[in-house]
């Protein structure tokens, strides 16, 4: 697998941001995204046009990404409002929100709250999902609850990625791009005919970055990116009724990442005085450590499917979908933040294996009676190894270390049947709904041990334990259009997500952790004014969240931090979100959106108190442990409003057909807590991001060069702050790339 895509980058040079399949013959970007041009989307597991879905979901092209130089996951939040992303000191910690609601957890028995699905293929693990964005035809925010169509874990919602497909047409791109911390980017595609009915597209990267995280004891820069990776799809379509896709991919990063820094110094004075004598000033802009040990990440991720599309002589088109995916990611961090090796071991290793089998027959469009309805098989083992080692600060004697070490293998099983329909009762007006059973086993055996010649810190446990659940998903709902340009709707939906344990390092029993069941309300109107040159859609929603999956962060006695998963009672998330797009004629066009969103507990009456919280501030001893009431209280990681525009302007300034286009987007966050257990020390102020391009394109649009610059007015923000592991009242955080001002440039080539 891995000589196959070598072979395939050192022969094809590739580099994409493409979004028409035929590229040799796409409009210029201007022209996608100022025509008004029918969006079709695949959130209902049919193409419909995004007007008549009706459902809050939020689109990027495979332009617009390339537009504001988004190539990762966790970028999409500056695009897309009610999107969230955390991140973590390794693949496993980060995860994905919407509408304020999702599992960030390093629990391998656990998985998050929104499903990612590439290529109609689920992935097991969001860990597993956060890879490059290239060779995107468009990306798809299905919000709130998918339990009937998509069903596996996507509770809170579905990313929904779709990359291009071949073109029987010859064609491709090739694109370079320099920027900030000698960022360097390079990506490419190629695709057309091979015979009459056989065509491929071969597309893949390379990035690498600087760290932003400088190392005072050596001069290193940490948080750097280093990854490559490659996809290959052949179409056949042996007959007009058949058609077949094939595809594989493979992607590797290889990086000295992720670290976060000290933000405020704790009660350790061995943690103050090593680190004040190295030159590290702690604070909200602290970009410094002084490290002795290592911080890596290493991580693979390939897989490939087979989607096989069959049509009967009735319309009735019989889909398969077969995937089988494969993820590896071995990591470490330096996690006392001290150049003494009190904590320099803390690794992971994880290995994920998938097996996913759809099966799916869906009726003509078109039809008074329109009906989707399948069969889907997913298989999942999982196996991680955590171990920490070092002094704990601790008086031992010399050459003694403690340790402890987890593993975990986990066996899924999902098995799900579903039926969706919708019955158009008249021209304008027309009822849905679906079902779906599910029903998912988890096998677990989780062990905890020292490390070898070394003391174990905390008791040893060889456990085994197994669930089954099964649930039914739903959802029922109309749809109305008073007239061509506008369409109301109005649903109701029960999603869930499988139970799971707390398998952590910190876990001294594998206790259960019940299932996440939300119940969702919604409607909204999708409408297309002014000669379908405004495109404005809103929804206002409401879900409440039975025994949410949450992870707690704590401090042990000795300082340590413990980590948690629990449920968390129950939860509402309610508000409203909005879309919109203005063709303004003369080449002008703005496009946007916002939420707002009031996401608060409404039962947590067991949730842990944070480090310094008196009784008076509502933490309370019960049962040898501290705990708060978190009722009526918000949620952490869910700002009440987010916030994107973008306006983009483009003009022929040759008769040759040259142009020149500029653009500037500005993304705002509201302000929102970190930690869970409301840590008052662990708000992210609210921000804003302003970015701006500016470039020209040759006629025929065979080239295209730009500048750009990513946060203009240099605003420093942070993703996380929580506790200082080994530093009790001490605070930390972690900052993303984008957390600084960034110019660069970038060529493209069309052939």
């Amino acid at each position: 697998m891995k000589s196959l895509f070598a072979a395939l980058m050192g022969s094809t040079l590739l580099a994409t941001g493409a979004y028409a399949q035929d590229t040799a013959a796409s409009p210029a970007p201007a022209a996608e995204e100022a025509s008004g041009a029918e969006i079709v989307v695949t959130a209902q597991k049919r193409e419909q046009s995004l007007q008549d879905v009706p459902l809050s979901v939020a689109v990027l092209s495979g332009e617009q990404l390339s537009n504001r130089n988004i190539t990762e996951i966790s970028q999409l939040q500056t695009t897309t409002p009610n999107f969230s992303f955390q991140g973590s000191n390794n693949p496993r910690g980060a995860g994905i929100a919407i509408r304020g609601i999702g599992t960030n957890n390093f629990s391998s028995a656990i998985e998050g709250s929104v499903g990612i699905v590439i290529d109609g293929v689920p992935f097991g693990r969001q860990g597993a999902g956060m890879t490059d964005l290239f060779d995107i035809q468009r990306v798809e925010v299905l919000r709130g609850p998918q339990g009937t169509l998509f069903g596996k874990n996507a509770s809170a919602g579905v990313l929904n990625i779709v990359t291009t497909d071949p073109s029987y047409t010859w064609g491709g791109r090739m694109q370079a791009t320099y920027g900030e911390f000698d960022e360097f980017v390079l990506r490419g595609t190629v695709t057309g005919g091979i015979t009459q009915n056989l065509a491929f597209r071969a597309s893949a990267y390379l990035t690498k970055r600087d760290g932003y995280i400088r190392n005072v004891l050596d001069g290193s820069k940490l948080n750097n990116r280093d990854e490559w990776g490659g996809r290959a799809k052949l179409l056949w379509e042996p007959a007009d009724n058949i058609r077949v896709l094939v595809v594989g991919d493979y992607s590797s990063r290889d990086a000295e990442c992720c670290m976060w820094t000290i933000r405020s110094f704790g009660n350790n004075a061995n943690v103050r005085n090593q680190l004040t004598a190295a030159g590290i000033v702690p604070g909200p802009k602290n970009r410094q450590v002084a490290l002795d040990g290592n911080t890596f990440v290493r991580q693979e991720t390939y897989g490939g499917s087979v989607q096989v599309d069959v049509e009967s002589a009735s319309g009735i088109t019989l889909t398969s979908i077969t995937g089988m995916r494969w993820w590896g990611a071995v990591d470490n961090n330096d996690a006392d933040q001290r150049p003494t090796p009190v904590l320099n071991i803390n690794n992971g290793d994880s290995h994920q294996r998938q097996f996913t089998q759809e099966l799916r027959l869906t009726s003509p469009t078109g039809q008074p009676f329109e009906w989707v309805g399948g069969l889907f098989l997913f298989n999942q083992d999982y196996e991680l190894g955590n171990s920490q080692q070092g002094t704990f600060d601790q008086p031992l004697p010399p050459g003694i270390q403690l340790s402890r070490a987890i593993f975990v293998e986990n066996d899924t099983q999902n098995f799900a049947a579903f039926a969706d329909a919708t019955w158009h009762l008249s021209d304008r007006f027309n009822v849905f709904g679906g079902l779906r059973y599910t029903v998912e086993r988890l096998n677990t055996h989780f062990r905890r041990f020292p490390n070898p010649n070394t003391v174990l810190l905390g008791p040893r446990v060889d456990q085994k334990s197994k669930r089954v659940d099964g649930a039914w998903t739903w959802r029922l709902g109309a749809q109305f259009r008073p007239t061509e340009e506008v369409t109301l709707y109005g649903s109701v939906a029960r999603g869930f997500k499988g139970g799971g344990f707390n398998a952590l390092q910190d876990s001294t029993i594998l206790r259960t952790v019940e299932p996440e069941i939300p119940t969702s309300y919604e409607v909204g109107a999708k409408t297309e004014l002014f000669d379908r040159r405004v495109r404005f859609n809103i929804a206002l929603f409401s879900t409440d969240f039975d025994d949410f999956q949450a992870q707690a962060i704590g401090v042990s006695d000795t300082g340590t931090l413990v980590f948690d998963v629990i449920n968390a009672g129950s939860l509402r998330t309610r508000g409203v979100e909005a879309d919109i797009h203005i063709n303004a004629g003369g080449g002008f066009t703005l496009m946007g959106g916002a939420a707002y969103t009031k996401a608060e507990y409404t039962d947590f009456r067991g949730a842990p108190c944070y480090f310094g919280q008196t009784v008076a501030q509502g933490c309370a001893v019960s049962g040898g442990q501290s705990r708060q009431d978190l009722t009526g209280k918000e949620l952490a990681n869910a700002p009440k409003v987010t916030a994107n525009a973008t306006a983009r302007y483009e003009t022929q300034v040759s008769a040759a057909g040259a142009s020149v286009f500029g653009q500037l987007s500005y993304a705002y966050r509201g302000k929102t807590f970190t930690a869970l257990d409301l840590d008052p020390k662990s708000v992210q102020r609210a921000y804003g991001l302003l970015d701006a391009q500016l470039g020209f394109a040759l006629p025929g649009d065979r080239m295209r060069a730009w500048i750009w610059g990513k946060n203009l007015t240099d605003k420093s923000f942070v993703e996380l702050i929580y506790d200082t592991p080994l530093d009790t009242g001490g605070q930390s955080q972690f900052f993303p790339s984008t957390a600084a001002r960034q110019f660069g440039a970038t060529v493209e080539y069309r052939f």
